[in-house]
């Protein structure tokens, strides 16, 4: 019980500095525009543009590969290589808004937009490419700092349905951008 008592104290001291008077953060505020990367699905290079208070365009380039000059092998039927790569094009429209703000800023972000989708490989001496794309919805959060007053940190997942060659998938990736 004493633990318990302690922890709930230590808590309530936190969540009481956590919402004392800071300055806010200038991401979305002074500094409107914002590159950075994300790991995940997709893993690449993530950008940010706000378009009003809450309102913000993101956007992402996403590339995965494996298999190229190391995937090759020998069996009972001859020599086999074998690679692939894909690229990813995100962007959505975002609503955001804040749920925490004091020395560190946590916003929650819902999104609506598409994701295109290409991938070429190469097996067993045939190659091919293909392409989808698909609308994308999204829902994040997104961390801001006072001190770095540039940076955020994001996580999201997006449920995105492929239309082409039909299949419900679920992007999430976790990134970082610095604001200009």
């Amino acid at each position: 019980m004493r633990r318990t008592l302690v922890f709930i104290g230590l808590l309530a001291a936190l969540v009481a500095g956590w919402n004392g008077t800071a300055r806010a953060t200038e991401v979305g505020y002074s500094r409107k525009f914002g590159l950075g990367f994300m790991l995940g699905d997709p893993t690449g290079f993530s950008g940010k543009v706000w378009v009003g208070p809450t309102n913000a365009i993101d956007f992402g380039l996403g590339f995965y590969s494996y298999g190229w000059g190391n995937r090759c092998y020998d069996d009972a039927n001859g020599h086999h290589c074998n690679s692939y790569s894909s690229y990813d094009i995100i962007s959505d429209y975002l609503w955001q808004s804040n749920i925490v703000r004091g020395s560190a800023q946590l916003d929650w972000h819902l999104g609506l937009g598409g994701k295109l989708s290409g991938s070429n490989y190469w097996d067993n001496n045939h190659g091919g490419h293909g392409w989808n794309a698909g609308p994308r919805g999204s829902i994040g959060l997104d961390l801001m700092f006072q001190n770095p007053s540039f940076l955020e940190i994001f996580f999201e997942v997006a449920p995105v349905f492929y239309l082409f060659d039909p299949v419900f998938l679920v992007d999430a990736a976790v990134g970082v951008r610095f604001y200009f």
